[in-house]
């Protein structure tokens, strides 16, 4: 393997290139934007959302192996392109519990690893807060969430019921 993709050209895959170097390896990223820090120290560049599923074709033509550096991917679209040979690592069968952080806190319960309480909420249970849940909690996006963004201290009922308005908290 001397030639590596990744999915993503943020702050993790800038440092991946830099770490890549030192283990003489060339790391190719797919990333929507030409000004993303990795694109500055990366041996190649493929210019393509995230999701795209036909950039991601085209990087695995420049590379041996493709990794991630977040989970705001398509897997249904990239289990097509392993069905036709490209190599993803981690697995796509690895990461397919860790997309929804519903989905992934429940995988994590089922292994009986530690995990905070977590209950799924939809608008209507929303308005008769189920047990144990007490105020104040946190209200966490099930996809797309990172580094705070999706994550919101919820104070009381209104602020619950604010997620499922217009303009309110990320569900």
């Amino acid at each position: 393997m001397n030639r590596v993709g990744v999915i993503g050209g943020g702050q993790l895959a800038w440092m991946m290139a830099g770490a890549a170097q030192t283990l003489a390896l060339e790391l190719v990223v797919q990333t929507p934007s030409g000004a993303d820090p990795a694109v500055a120290i990366a041996d190649g560049v493929v210019l393509g959302a995230i999701a795209d599923a036909v950039a991601t074709r085209q990087l695995a033509t420049q590379c041996d192996v493709i990794t991630f550096e977040n989970e705001f991917v398509d897997l249904p679209a990239l289990s097509h392109l392993a069905d036709q040979g490209v190599e993803f690592r981690p697995r796509l069968s690895s990461l397919a519990p860790l997309l929804d952080k519903y989905d992934q806190h429940s995988y994590l319960r089922d292994l009986e690893l530690p995990v905070p309480i977590f209950v799924e909420l939809d608008e209507a249970a929303a308005i008769a807060l189920p047990a144990p849940l007490t105020f104040p909690l946190v209200a966490k996006a099930r996809r797309h969430g990172y580094d705070g963004q999706g994550t919101h201290l919820i104070r009381d009922q209104a602020a619950l019921m604010d997620c499922w308005q217009p303009g309110g908290a990320d569900r």
